[in-house]
């Protein structure tokens, strides 16, 4: 009797925690079903107006590669549909505001094997329903290169286009 009380005595021990591992785990996975990566715009916003930026930095060309990665991080990334300011839901606008290029990789004899491009868009996204600021905010990224500097412009371009889309879509 005394055997059959000590392994009912380690049996309960052992299941109390179990159970309540198991309890926990399932509590997580149901909180853990509310999570959705559904754009977090109103339903009404279908429709986006993507402006020509402005350059506002001495790197010439700027302008017209984000405006074209935008278009293209918008198309990709989006459920909107890019259309004429005058059929718009939203307005997108801005510049870009910051180009920069530093050595990144060095050699030991200090030879710069690669470079580091760093771009900044100001931006405003105006929601044309309700007439009032959406979104508005600085978005950067940058990338690296070793020879191919225009390659690497285009990189950082389109990185900060696909952060610009996602922060508008998630209004964060």
């Amino acid at each position: 009797m005394y055997r059959r009380t000590m392994c009912s005595m380690i049996t309960s021990a052992v299941k109390r925690p179990v159970i309540s591992l198991c309890l926990a785990i399932v509590i997580l996975l149901i909180s853990c079903c509310g999570y959705s990566t559904r754009s977090l715009m109103p339903e009404y916003m279908q429709k986006i107006y993507i402006a020509i930026l402005e350059n506002r930095t001495l790197k010439p060309g700027l302008d017209e590669l984000a405006t074209n990665a935008i278009i293209e991080a918008f198309r990709s990334g989006s459920n909107l549909r890019i259309v004429d300011e005058s059929s718009a839901d939203l307005a997108l606008e801005g510049s870009v505001s910051g180009f920069s290029k530093a050595p990144h990789t060095y050699t030991s004899d200090q030879t710069i094997l690669q470079y580091k491009i760093t771009i900044k868009y100001s931006m405003r996204c105006i929601d044309k329903v309700r007439n009032e600021v959406f979104w508005e905010g600085d978005v950067s990224d940058w990338a690296l290169y070793d020879t191919d500097e225009d390659q690497g412009i285009r990189e950082a371009a389109k990185k900060v286009a696909e952060r610009l889309v996602t922060s508008i879509l998630t209004n964060w």
